[in-house]
């Protein structure tokens, strides 16, 4: 009788401490699934919608009002619902156009299957590149242009779409043999009418995507790529 009365008391505090431990574990039990609730959602969040969150939506693009290469009427309001990437071109250009519109060709294979999508080529040179002469250039890159406009419009409407549209750079050159000077740059734009880009290997937010290779820089063209499917599935 006398061991069993010095026994109780130690099992008092074992059941102390067992129900002061089974606090504190529920208690940390409810905190992790609660930070999990919160975790969770905010993958959610980030996932949804990825193309708001992690590609920056610069300015709309300024009215235009175009023509393509096989006479339709273009506008800004033609393209929306579409994803759409641009370059500025001409067709009698010997440096950088023909390695720009090559490449444009590869992003114009890997998206053509998407109904919403269109790859557009503006000319800076609307005095020699008809609707006919666009068609005969577009005809060296590829045989399906449905997906693939060559536009053409006034010289004055283009430079100032390319300079307050794109930022793109485009001047006429005093050098006859090469006529015109203009950025090698290719530009997405969302089913808005945005324009669109993602952040560079420093984490600064580009506007433009290289169309070609830039002092040793290679054209980023996986790169507009991926940017554009993440569009056309937002």
């Amino acid at each position: 009788m006398m061991s069993k009365k010095k026994d109780t008391p130690y099992y008092i505090g074992l059941a102390i401490i067992i129900v002061i431990f089974g606090y504190f574990a529920v208690k940390n039990v409810v905190h992790y699934i609660n930070k999990d609730k919160v975790v969770d959602s905010n993958r959610t969040e980030d996932r949804a919608p990825v193309a708001d969150k992690f590609l920056y939506k610069h300015g709309k693009i300024p009215d235009f009002k175009f023509v393509n290469q096989r006479g339709d009427t273009i506008t800004n309001e033609t393209l929306l619902g579409q994803v759409y990437i641009v370059d500025f071109f001409f067709t009698s250009c010997g440096l950088i156009c023909p390695p720009m519109s090559k490449n444009m060709a590869t992003v114009h294979d890997e998206l053509k299957k998407y109904k919403n999508f269109k790859a557009i080529s503006i000319t800076i040179d609307p005095i020699t590149d008809t609707p006919e002469v666009m068609k005969e250039y577009a005809a060296r890159y590829t045989d399906d242009t449905r997906n693939w406009w060559f536009l053409h419009g006034e010289i004055d409407d283009v430079f100032e779409l390319a300079e307050k549209g794109f930022s793109s750079y485009i001047k006429k050159s005093d050098d006859p043999a090469i006529r015109f000077e203009h950025s090698g740059n290719f530009a997405l734009v969302d089913k808005e009418g945005f324009l669109r880009s993602r952040k560079d290997e420093y984490g600064n937010w580009i506007m433009v995507y290289r169309g070609v290779e830039e002092f040793d820089a290679l054209p980023q063209i996986d790169e507009i790529v991926e940017d554009a499917v993440t569009l056309l599935n937002d």
